[in-house]
């Protein structure tokens, strides 16, 4: 449909528009530092074929969108949801069914907290109500060599595919050359070294302010969030229903996408 740019909240966001101009609004928010090649292209198809109007985005301090300094402008959860709103007013959406991912996923929690009248329904996947100290710690050994020097868009990729390798889980063989290849269309499309994680406050004790209908899908392994962290995410939003996936860690294997999209189309449809 189209592709642009807009100014919102202090910052230039790439977006993209795909499938039927009159189609229920999706938006989808990928996580931290992953621009929207991250999205599996069958998600994308699924979610087109089923008459949905597909928007997406590069997060700031991702691909195409501004990189910010984060010395002078620190950020967090909240202004990264004010910018998703600000992508929805671009191209003329009241409210969206969001998909949000890792980080996108409290992006997504965010926006029906501040923004409900916005939201039509969440999918939240691999992410957190957090931090709180209610939840059970990540494991921090799935970082350990992510601050090694790094020169080339070579060494970049490694520490890309090495921390994908970190944070997968055991059902699935780590398949290597699926990762190379989206790491590699990330690093074409632009990468910013120096991006940190955004700053963020535990809501479990809003998230019964959430009314929308939630889907929550999330791996027992995730390193990154561990398993009672979509437990929690499930129980305290009153409409939540939680898909659990066995032996799958803080990832969105290949072999898992043709479920990925049966489920989200599946919810996006009873949602509307």
């Amino acid at each position: 449909m189209a592709a642009g740019y807009v100014d919102a909240n202090g910052v230039r966001l790439w977006y993209e528009e795909l499938g039927r101009p009159g189609g229920a609004p999706v938006l989808l928010v990928m996580g931290g530092g992953a621009s929207v090649v991250w999205w599996p292209p069958e998600l994308l198809q699924g979610l087109v074929g089923a008459g949905y109007r597909v928007v997406q985005f590069d997060n700031r301090d991702t691909g195409l969108s501004s990189y910010v300094d984060w010395a002078s402008a620190p950020y967090g959860i909240q202004d990264m949801a004010g910018d998703a709103m600000g992508v929805l007013d671009a191209v003329g959406i009241d409210a969206a069914h969001l998909v949000g991912v890792s980080v996108g996923g409290m992006v997504c929690q965010a926006a029906a907290l501040h923004y409900p009248d916005r939201v039509r329904s969440l999918t939240l996947i691999s992410t957190t109500p957090g931090p709180d100290p209610r939840l059970s710690p990540g494991d921090d050994s799935v970082f350990a060599g992510l601050d090694r020097p790094v020169e080339t868009d070579k060494d970049i990729a490694e520490l890309e595919v090495d921390f994908c390798r970190a944070v997968a889980g055991s059902r699935f063989a780590f398949d290597e050359q699926y990762y190379r290849d989206i790491v590699a269309a990330d690093l074409a499309r632009g990468m910013n070294p120096a991006a940190n994680a955004p700053s963020a406050s535990s809501r479990i004790d809003e998230l019964a302010r959430i009314q929308v209908p939630t889907l929550v899908v999330h791996g027992t392994e995730d390193p990154v969030y561990p398993y009672d962290h979509a437990e929690v995410l499930a129980e305290g939003i009153p409409t939540a229903t939680l898909v659990r996936w066995e032996g799958v860690g803080h990832e969105q294997p290949p072999q898992l996408v043709p479920e990925l999209t049966r489920l989200v189309i599946q919810h996006i449809d009873a949602a509307s």
